[in-house]
C-alpha cells in the first residue's frame, strides 16, 4: 500500500451474516461505509472491514480467509469490545499506529429493557463487554462521537474527542408519493429489541386513537422473536388495524419505508436517548414521510432547523397526526422535509470526517 496519503481502515465485526454479497448493518454503515467513501472523495485511502492483527504489521483490514491488507495509518473501531481487541491495540498503539473509536451510543447509559445491555455484560460475557469497550474508547487516540451529549460526557474522561454528526445518503431514497385515497398508516421502522421502553411511550392512547381514526399501524423491521411491536404500542385489540414487515439488509433498507404516511419516533426520556442521533428522523425525511418525534436533544435541533415535529405530551402527539392525516399537509411537509435534508447529507458530513481527521493528525 502506498504510503504518500494517510491511509484510514474502518474496522467493525457489524455485518448483516447471510447476505450476499456480505454487507454492513446500519451503524457500520452510517458510521463506516459512508464515512470511508466520503474520506476517498477528499484524498485519503480508506477501506472498511473486519479487523486482523498481526505484532508485526499492528492492525489491518481481513480481504478474505488468508489475506489481509495492512500499512494503515490510522484504523477506526466500531463496535469492537473484544479483549483480544483491547490486547492487542496497547501493542499498535506502542509500535506507532494511530486508533480512533468512533461512538454512536451511550453504552454507560444502556437501559435494561435494551437487549444490548444483556448482550455486553461483563458477568455474562468477560471476553466481551461494554467495560472493555470502556478500557479501549479511554486507551485509543481519538474518540469520535455522534451527539454532543456523547462528545460532552467523553470530553470529560479524556482528552482528543471530536464529534461528527451522522448524515443521510439521501440519493438512494425514493419520496414516497402520498395519495387521496385509502388507508392512512401510521408507522414506525425499527427492530424492538434494541428499544429502550420506547414505543411504550404512546401505549395510553395509540390504540383507541388510530381505532376512532380507522387508521392502520404498521411496523417494519420485526425480527425472529423480538417482541412485536404492536404489542409494546398497546395494541391488544385483534380487529385494530395492523401490518408488518420484516427487517431487510441495508441495500434494501429503503423499501421499509414505503408502507408508511406518517412516522414516528417515540423514545422514552432517558441518558441513553438523550445520546441518540437524529438518524431516523433523516431516514424518514429522506422517504418523504412525515414523522412525528419525542422530544430530545437531536430531534429538538432537527425541528429547529424546520425538519420534523416533537411531541411532549399525548395531546400534542394527536394534534400532529390529525394535522397529517390530511394527504396534501403531508406532501407539502414531505417535500419541504426533502428540500432542508441538503444541510444533513453525507457528502455535507464528509468535509466534517475530513476536517476532523486532519484535527486528529495535527494533535497527535
Amino acid at each position: 500500500m502506498s504510503n504518500t496519503k494517510p491511509a484510514i481502515a474502518f474496522l467493525t465485526h457489524d455485518w448483516s451474516w447471510g447476505t450476499q454479497p456480505l454487507q454492513p448493518n446500519g451503524c457500520a454503515w452510517y458510521r463506516c461505509l459512508l464515512p470511508s467513501d466520503e474520506l476517498n472523495n477528499h484524498g485519503w485511502t480508506s477501506k472498511v472491514g473486519f479487523p486482523v492483527f498481526s505484532k508485526k504489521n499492528n492492525f489491518g483490514l481481513l480481504l478474505d480467509e488468508t489475506q489481509a491488507m495492512y500499512g494503515w495509518d490510522i484504523v477506526v473501531f466500531k463496535l469492537l469490545m473484544q479483549q483480544d481487541i483491547y490486547d492487542a491495540m496497547l501493542i499498535a498503539l506502542e509500535n506507532g499506529q494511530k486508533i480512533v473509536v468512533d461512538v454512536d451510543d451511550h453504552f454507560d447509559a444502556l437501559s435494561k429493557a435494551n437487549r444490548a445491555h444483556e448482550a455486553s455484560d461483563p458477568k455474562l460475557h468477560p471476553d466481551l463487554n461494554r467495560d472493555i469497550y470502556k478500557k479501549i474508547i479511554m486507551s485509543a487516540t481519538a474518540v469520535i462521537t455522534s451527539t454532543p451529549v456523547l462528545f460532552d460526557y467523553y470530553s470529560k474522561l479524556r482528552s482528543n474527542v471530536f464529534m461528527v454528526r451522522n448524515g443521510i445518503d439521501s440519493y438512494r431514497w425514493t419520496p414516497k408519493i402520498h395519495q387521496s385515497y385509502g388507508d392512512t398508516t401510521i408507522g414506525w421502522v425499527g427492530a424492538t429489541h434494541w428499544r429502550s421502553n420506547d414505543l411504550e411511550q404512546l401505549a395510553d392512547f395509540f390504540e383507541k386513537y388510530i381505532q376512532s381514526k380507522n387508521l392502520v399501524f404498521h411496523h417494519s423491521g420485526h425480527t425472529g422473536t423480538a417482541p412485536l411491536a404492536k404489542v409494546l404500542i398497546g395494541i391488544n385489540d385483534m380487529s385494530t388495524k395492523t401490518s408488518r414487515s420484516n427487517m431487510a439488509p441495508i441495500l434494501e433498507y429503503p423499501t421499509l419505508f414505503e408502507k408508511i404516511d406518517i412516522g414516528i419516533v417515540p423514545l422514552n426520556d432517558i441518558p441513553f436517548n438523550h445520546a441518540k442521533s437524529f438518524i431516523k428522523g433523516l431516514e424518514y425525511a429522506a422517504a418523504g414521510v412525515p414523522f412525528v418525534s419525542s422530544h430530545s436533544p437531536e430531534y429538538q435541533y432537527l425541528a429547529d432547523h424546520g425538519i420534523g415535529r416533537i411531541a411532549n405530551t399525548r395531546d400534542q402527539w394527536m394534534n400532529h397526526f390529525n394535522e397529517l392525516l390530511n394527504p396534501q399537509m403531508r406532501r407539502d411537509e414531505a417535500a419541504h422535509n426533502r428540500d432542508l435534508l441538503e444541510n444533513f447529507t453525507m457528502k455535507k458530513r464528509g468535509v466534517e470526517w475530513d476536517e476532523t481527521f486532519r484535527k486528529i493528525l495535527e494533535k497527535v
